[in-house]
């Protein structure tokens, strides 16, 4: 038996709907933290309330954002785990209600699919780094919407997500992407080694990690179009440059070489 079988038995990569369970296991092992204190006031509301806990910002798919002034958020329930847990180790957050995380984060459980518990012209920037592809176009028009309802004037939605033209050009060319990819995944511990297979390594994108609706700079143009923001207020930008260089910086380096970004103005 290699050491690979055992950390990761029976996990087989050219079955994917039997692996949804194992990836959703993995996500929700990861979504940990040592303290996790309810606040008593409850979720901001308005932008006098978010300056009020010194927040500027949301940043969604976070379990403990990077920010100092940002509320992270996710879909999935954060779980503390340290016996300075206020609530009991153990404790896992619900919908509904703000923590605080580790003593000097924020964070709420909120599903994008749902209207934001906030009022309009709430907040600086959004940003999201590898969310929208995991949900269908539909939700994700009407997230954006939400998330370009409670932004104020003057502010910015930042978008990463996988660029599908990346994977294609890998595939087409042999460029070296895809091998870098898959090297990258495994030194990551995200299961044992893929298939180096080219075709496999496009599909891994569109059918693993709960992902929906893969996009390339076009297609984040057409939902934010959709979603309400002026075909002018949209651009493309590199790693780590934007117009908010606090909000930019939240870029991580590890997914640099598959990610297209884009920032939208409200």
């Amino acid at each position: 038996m290699t050491e690979q079988t055992e950390r990761f038995p029976g996990w087989d990569w050219d079955d994917p709907d039997g692996l949804a369970a194992r990836l959703d296991d993995f996500s929700a092992q990861v979504a940990t933290c040592d303290t996790l204190e309810a606040h008593p006031g409850g979720l901001p509301r308005d932008h006098a309330g978010f300056r009020e806990l010194g927040l500027t910002g949301i940043e969604f798919a976070a379990f403990r954002t990077a920010h100092p002034e940002g509320l992270g958020t996710d879909l999935t329930a954060l779980r503390g785990t340290g016996t300075g847990t206020v609530s009991g180790t153990g404790s896992r957050t619900e919908p509904g209600t703000l923590y605080r995380v580790d003593g000097d984060r924020w964070f709420t459980q909120l599903d994008i699919a749902e209207p934001l518990p906030f009022a309009d012209a709430s907040v600086d920037w959004v940003y999201a780094e590898h969310l929208i592809e995991h949900v269908t176009m539909p939700v994700a028009v009407g997230w954006l919407r939400e998330a370009r309802r409670v932004l104020r004037p003057g502010g910015v939605l930042r978008l990463t997500t996988p660029d599908l033209a990346r994977y294609l050009a890998g595939y087409v060319t042999g460029d070296g992407f895809l091998t870098k990819h898959r090297r990258r995944l495994t030194t990551l511990g995200f299961g044992p080694p893929m298939p180096a297979r080219p075709a496999f390594l496009v599909n891994q994108i569109f059918r693993y990690y709960g992902h929906q609706w893969i996009y390339d700079l076009d297609e984040l143009r057409h939902v934010l179009t959709l979603a309400g923001f002026a075909p002018e207020q949209i651009r493309h930008c590199a790693y780590r440059e934007g117009v908010r260089p606090d909000v930019a910086d939240l870029d991580t380096a590890f997914r640099t070489d598959e990610t297209v970004y884009v920032e939208a103005d409200r």
